[in-house]
């Protein structure tokens, strides 16, 4: 798939009805190939064509991604960290104390690195596809990067001191 790109008329008329916008035609703003407003993607270059409504810029679909995963990151570290809780309080053998921890641990890890790689990968394309300016939502991006990252580090430590532990 390509780099999302915003249409331009292409004419200097400002952005009318969709059916003006059909009669008149869009210009792909990544290569300038004609395009009409019900296409999805440049038949010359394969961007995708966004077509902005008046007084509106369209929005970022990978920055708005990338800040809903690291929030689901946030959600899962809480939801797995309160079964660890719950294990810790309820497992009464010491042996076996250290063993349902590092176990939930690992599920932890898991969960939350192929959360935390899904929402930097969109962050990154959040960024990129944001650069120029025509697209909202930048600052949903670097959200999404900073808790996406900040947790994993945060779970990849905590794993390993609770791997430390249960060798010591």
């Amino acid at each position: 798939m390509g780099v999302m790109t915003v249409a331009a008329p292409s004419t200097l008329a400002a952005f009318g009805s969709a059916v003006e916008r059909a009669r008149r035609g869009i210009a792909c703003a990544a290569c300038g190939a004609s395009a009409s407003a019900s296409d999805l993607f440049c038949s010359r270059c394969g961007s995708r064509v966004v077509v902005a409504r008046e007084g509106r810029r369209p929005a970022d679909v990978a920055a708005t991604r990338s800040l809903q995963l690291g929030l689901a990151v946030v959600v899962a570290n809480a939801v797995i960290g309160t079964l660890t809780l719950g294990v810790v309080v309820l497992v009464s053998d010491a042996a076996r104390l250290m063993e349902a921890a590092l176990f939930l641990e690992a599920i932890k890890l898991l969960v939350v690195a192929a959360l935390a790689t899904a929402s930097i990968r969109f962050g990154v394309r959040g960024l990129r596809e944001t650069a120029d300016g025509m697209l909202r939502r930048r600052g949903w991006a670097v959200a999404g990067l900073v808790i996406s990252s900040c947790f994993a580090v945060l779970v990849v430590l905590s794993f390993v001191l609770t791997l430390v532990l249960a060798l010591a």
